[in-house]
């Protein structure tokens, strides 16, 4: 049982990104270029960056739950991990967390190096999608936790193995969506539309017309005088 639940939720995050969002993504991302005014002329090499990192990205994850359980998880007895399997996992976990980091840190450097300031509508889409992910995997791993919480008996591992994706994957879940409401709802708040929808501004009055001469008659025609008048005769 523990061996599926690791494979789950080790596993699953990584097959979901490796699978499903080369082909998805990428015509969104196409479909949503062709929308904008100005054509992104790196769109491409932005998406395979930003593709390659959210893999690094979900493979430390990986890694990190591994070498936490592995540490929280006491050693010895029948339902516990002996020296050697301990030595085992904590060589698997240095195994993900290493090359994880290095391809991460790598192609973070290099999507620096482009327009996705200018142009950050690759970065939002996969903002977007590896929240949905890292969300699954943080969702899969409270119920996990807390069925081991209320759980009669012994957990058989369970309970180490869900605190340490719940310490793991809901704290990235947070991040993440901390980091995409800076990202896409902040920058597109109020501030960037002009005000909330009640504050209507009112446009300025037009320019009174100019006065009428005093007294209420007709404004003078021009300078001068009319020529005189004839005497009667």
């Amino acid at each position: 049982m523990e061996t599926k639940i690791v494979s789950t939720l080790m596993v699953g995050p990584l097959v979901s990104v490796a699978a499903l969002s080369p082909v998805v993504l990428y015509l969104v991302a196409r479909w949503r270029a062709h929308r904008e005014p100005i054509v992104d002329p790196q769109l491409g090499i932005k998406f395979i960056l930003h593709y390659f990192s959210i893999i690094a990205f979900h493979l430390a994850l990986a890694g990190a739950m591994l070498l936490i359980y592995t540490m929280i998880k006491p050693g010895g007895g029948s339902e516990t991990m002996d020296s050697e399997s301990k030595s085992e996992a904590y060589r698997m976990a240095f195994g993900f967390l290493l090359p994880a980091g290095m391809v991460l840190a790598a192609h973070l450097a290099m999507i620096r190096r482009t327009n996705d300031v200018q142009f950050p509508g690759v970065k939002r889409l996969f903002y977007g999608f590896n929240l949905l992910i890292t969300g699954l995997a943080g969702f899969a791993a409270l119920v996990i936790g807390f069925q081991a919480l209320f759980f009669k008996g012994s957990t058989h591992g369970m309970a180490h193995f869900g605190g340490a994706a719940i310490l793991v994957y809901c704290t990235a879940w947070g991040l993440l969506a901390w980091r995409f409401d800076q990202l896409v709802i902040g920058s597109r708040g109020f501030s960037a539309l002009g005000g909330p929808p009640g504050n209507i501004v009112m446009s300025p009055a037009p320019p009174p017309p100019p006065a009428a001469a005093v007294g209420g008659g007709l404004p003078p025609l021009g300078g001068g005088s009319f020529p005189p008048l004839d005497p009667p005769k």
